[in-house]
């Protein structure tokens, strides 16, 4: 069993904070800022081209960041932009870097391109798995073998508990499962409830929770996650709380109400992935506070 695995299997719950890498090759304040979460988080997830914005490949960010701060990094493999040859070939590149995690997902729409590009879509999430799955057993699926199995990453997927036809979100979680997945990522998660539920389903086919904690930086963000994203639609009632706020009284009400939904949840999920959809900062200041919320209270 990988160490990433161990960790989401121990009775503290793992800490992970998602991040894009940087947009040019300038990687130094990014570096800077992960740097102060060095004893604080299990692992640094990095997205793939999220929203269709190209930025440095995480792979190259991942390898920076194992080097330069001896974090552990998940990196997510988009569908969307490549297809199963070049798939294939980034994630021998994760083996052979060390990445300890790698994550199969659809790829989220591409914003408008004016050159026209279209997604490429030649894996879904579910043979995408499949095919992690192969490689790390050493098959290429090209009728040969490699000469050396990859090292023991953990192989994970994606789900949106939020969904309001949530059955068929379980639907999906279950062929997941099924194709290979070990650990599952969640979209942001605002309410208890929603996550006491999926989780025991979730347990139901023996995969392992990663909540999404999504902090709000202001009023416009919530307003844009209510109003922009449907896979949120579930959540309108949390982003309506912010009306009318300043930036700061935001800022404090997202962070401590965060804390409290993962206080509440820490003996139930195998670990939380705190998103930066409102700037690293404010991600890296809600990591901070929860790990050392749980320093204070003897729980990590």
């Amino acid at each position: 069993m990988s160490a990433l695995l161990e960790r989401l299997d121990a009775h503290k719950p793992a800490l992970w904070l998602e991040v894009a890498p940087p947009r040019g090759i300038a990687v130094e304040s990014m570096l800077t800022r992960l740097d102060a979460l060095r004893g604080h988080v299990d692992a640094i997830n990095l997205a793939d081209n999220a929203l269709g914005r190209v930025k440095l490949a995480p792979l190259v960010f991942g390898s920076m960041i194992k080097s330069r701060l001896g974090i552990a990094v998940v990196i997510n493999f988009s569908c969307r932009d490549r297809n199963r040859y070049a798939l294939k070939a980034d994630l021998l590149g994760a083996g052979a870097l060390g990445i300890e995690g790698v994550v199969a997902l659809a790829g989220d729409k591409l914003i408008d391109d004016p050159n026209g590009v279209q997604p490429v879509r030649d894996l879904d999430p579910f043979s995408l798995l499949s095919t992690m799955n192969d490689l790390r057993r050493g098959d290429t699926g090209e009728g040969r073998r490699l000469l050396k199995t990859l090292p023991q990453f953990a192989i994970g997927a994606v789900a949106n508990p939020n969904r309001k036809a949530v059955e068929r979100e379980f639907e999906l979680l279950e062929r997941k499962a099924a194709a290979g997945a070990e650990f599952v990522i969640t979209q942001p998660v605002f309410d208890l409830a929603v996550a006491r539920n999926f989780i025991a389903r979730a347990r139901t086919h023996r995969l392992r929770v990663v909540l999404g904690i999504l902090p709000v930086k202001r009023e416009s963000m919530a307003s844009y996650l209510k109003d922009r994203i449907p896979d949120l639609a579930g959540a309108h009632q949390h982003f309506d709380r912010y009306a009318g706020m300043g930036e700061e009284e935001a800022r404090r009400m997202s962070i401590d109400s965060s804390v409290a939904l993962m206080r509440a949840l820490a003996d139930e999920v195998a670990g939380f992935n705190i998103m930066s959809g409102g700037g690293p900062s404010l991600a890296i200041e809600l990591a901070l506070e929860f790990s050392r919320s749980l320093e204070d209270s003897g729980a990590r």
